[in-house]
C-alpha cells in the first residue's frame, strides 16, 4: 500500500508529500476529520512513506522499514489509544510516550507517534503533552487525531501543523463498494449513508444482514402512526438486541427524520435513502418541520441516555411512543 491507498484526500496527500520532499517534517500535526474519513490510514502511509528508503514522498512497499511497518513492528512507529475497559487516554500513557521519545530511533532518523481520538485525553494528560509539544525532541513527530479540533486545548492546536481531511464525494466511496463485490443497488444506498466517510461504508457491508434490518426499521417508521402498543414494544425489543451487537440502529433512525427534513425543505439531492423517497415525501406533506425538529431531537437524547447507562428497551419504549404521537402543530 501507499499514499494511493488512501482515497479521497488528495491535497492532504500532496502537502504531506511536499515535507517528506523538503526533509521539513514537523514535530506535531493535528488531522481533523470525522470517524472513518481515513484519518488512521494516512497517518500510517505518511509514517511508511517517512521511513522508506527507495521511494521519493512514497512507499515502496518492499525496503526493510516498508516491511516493519506492514507488519506493525517497526521501532520507530507507535500507535496510542484509549485502553481497553477505558474511557479516556490517561497521564499514565502520556508519561510514557514522554519517557520513550526522548531516546533516539532505532532504525530511522526519526520517530513518529500517532494518537488517536486525541480529544479524549484527561486533562492531566493534555497538560502533560502540552510540555512536551512545546520543547519536543528534534528527532520526534507527534500526529494527533481527532474528530474536533475544538475539544482540545488550543494551546495544544496552536502548536500543530493543521490538515483538515475532507468528506469523501459519494462516487468514490461507491467505486470502492463496487470493487469490493457490492452490486450496484446497494453500494447506492451505502455511499449515500456513508455521508462522506469510505471507513463507515467498509463498516456497513460487514454488517450481517443489515439490508434485511435497515428494511423492518424504516417499514415500521414509515407506518410509526399506525402502530399499536404491542408492535411497539417488539421492535423495541428487536433494536435493543441490535444495539447489543453494534448495530447503527440510531443513525439509521437519524437518516431517516433529517430526509424528510430535506424534502420538507425542497433539499431533494441531500436525501440519503432515495429508495423510499416517495414515502417520506408523504410523511414530509404530514409532518410540520417543528414536529420532524422534536422527532430528530427526542432520537438524540434516546441514543444519549443509553449512552449513559439507561436500559435500552426503557429508553426505545418512550421513543417510540413519542414517535408516534401526532403532529403537534
Amino acid at each position: 500500500m501507499s499514499f494511493n491507498s488512501v482515497i479521497g484526500q488528495k491535497e492532504a496527500v500532496e502537502i504531506l508529500q511536499d515535507e517528506i520532499k523538503d526533509d521539513r517534517i514537523s514535530h506535531a500535526y493535528l488531522f481533523s476529520a470525522k470517524e472513518g474519513s481515513g484519518k488512521s490510514k494516512l497517518a500510517f502511509e505518511f509514517a511508511k512513506a517517512s521511513f522508506c528508503e527507495e521511494a521519493e514522498a512514497d512507499s515502496c512497499g518492499s525496503c526493510i522499514n516498508c516491511r516493519k511497518m506492514d507488519h506493525q513492528n517497526h521501532p520507530d512507529f507507535k500507535v496510542i489509544s484509549v485502553l481497553e475497559g477505558k474511557s479516556a487516554i490517561s497521564i499514565d500513557q502520556i508519561r510514557e510516550l514522554k519517557k520513550e521519545i526522548a531516546y533516539k530511533p532505532y532504525d530511522s532518523d526519526h520517530k513518529i507517534y500517532v494518537m488517536e481520538t486525541a480529544e479524549k485525553m484527561t486533562k492531566e494528560a493534555a497538560n502533560s503533552l502540552l510540555k512536551t509539544l512545546e520543547e519536543p525532541p528534534s528527532f520526534a513527530t507527534i500526529i494527533l487525531l481527532v474528530e474536533d479540533s475544538g475539544k482540545l486545548l488550543p494551546t495544544i492546536v496552536s502548536r500543530c501543523q493543521q490538515i483538515k481531511l475532507r468528506n469523501v464525494s459519494k462516487e468514490k466511496i461507491k467505486e470502492l463498494l463496487l470493487a469490493e463485490g457490492l452490486e450496484v443497488e446497494r453500494a447506492e444506498i451505502v455511499s449515500s449513508t456513508a455521508a462522506g466517510s469510505p471507513g463507515k461504508a467498509l463498516e456497513i457491508i460487514k454488517i450481517d444482514d443489515y439490508f434485511e434490518q435497515r428494511q423492518q426499521i424504516y417499514d415500521f417508521l414509515k407506518d410509526i402512526n399506525s402502530k399499536n402498543t404491542i408492535e411497539i414494544f417488539q421492535i423495541t425489543e428487536k433494536l435493543s438486541s441490535l444495539l447489543k451487537a453494534d448495530f447503527p440502529c440510531f443513525n439509521l433512525l437519524s437518516d431517516w427524520y433529517r430526509d424528510i427534513m430535506m424534502i420538507k425543505q425542497d433539499y431533494l439531492d441531500a436525501v440519503t435513502n432515495k429508495d423510499y423517497f416517495e414515502e417520506l415525501k408523504e410523511l414530509a406533506a404530514e409532518l410540520s418541520l417543528q414536529n420532524i425538529i422534536r422527532n430528530l431531537e427526542l432520537i438524540a437524547q434516546s441514543e444519549e441516555y443509553i449512552e449513559r447507562n439507561i436500559r435500552e428497551e426503557l429508553s426505545l419504549e418512550v421513543l417510540f411512543f413519542k414517535l408516534r404521537q401526532p403532529d403537534q402543530e
